[in-house]
């Protein structure tokens, strides 16, 4: 994810020919077909994805808000599972393996193990608001 952001941001990124090129036999052809021909949504786009791609890479990494950082990253590759639909090999691609990885990351409390959330989770703030427990791991 890290990579992927960082590619983005560096370089010349739209996503509007990813969205308008959609097969159209995928179930979010439609959805997808909107966001391309709406130049507000592709704007929002344009800097939401590689955004949260570097952050979420980031988070990975350094083992910080690892729940919130894996569900983000689940929901992007769920996305571009739909978006690629290249289903002539089977149900199951790279973008839903990657998706079921960092569920599993998120469901295992990651950070926990070895990152920056097992030492944010015994900041006092943690204990007055222990919701914030759902984030991290």
């Amino acid at each position: 994810m890290l990579s992927a952001g960082w590619g983005k941001v560096t370089g010349e990124f739209s996503a509007y020919g990813y969205l308008a090129n959609v097969d159209p036999a995928s179930p979010a052809s439609g959805l997808f077909g909107m966001m391309a021909e709406s130049a507000a949504l592709m704007t929002t786009v344009d800097v939401i994805v590689p955004a949260t791609q570097l952050l979420i890479g980031l988070a990975l990494i350094a083992g910080v808000f690892v729940r919130l950082a894996a569900l983000g990253a689940a929901t992007q590759m769920v996305l571009f599972y739909f978006g690629s639909w290249d289903v002539a090999g089977g149900l199951v691609n790279d973008q839903l393996v990657y998706a079921a990885i960092f569920l599993t990351l998120g469901a295992l409390a990651a950070g926990r193990i070895l990152g920056v959330d097992r030492y944010i989770e015994t900041h006092p703030i943690v204990e007055r608001v222990p919701q914030l427990r759902y984030l991290l791991g």
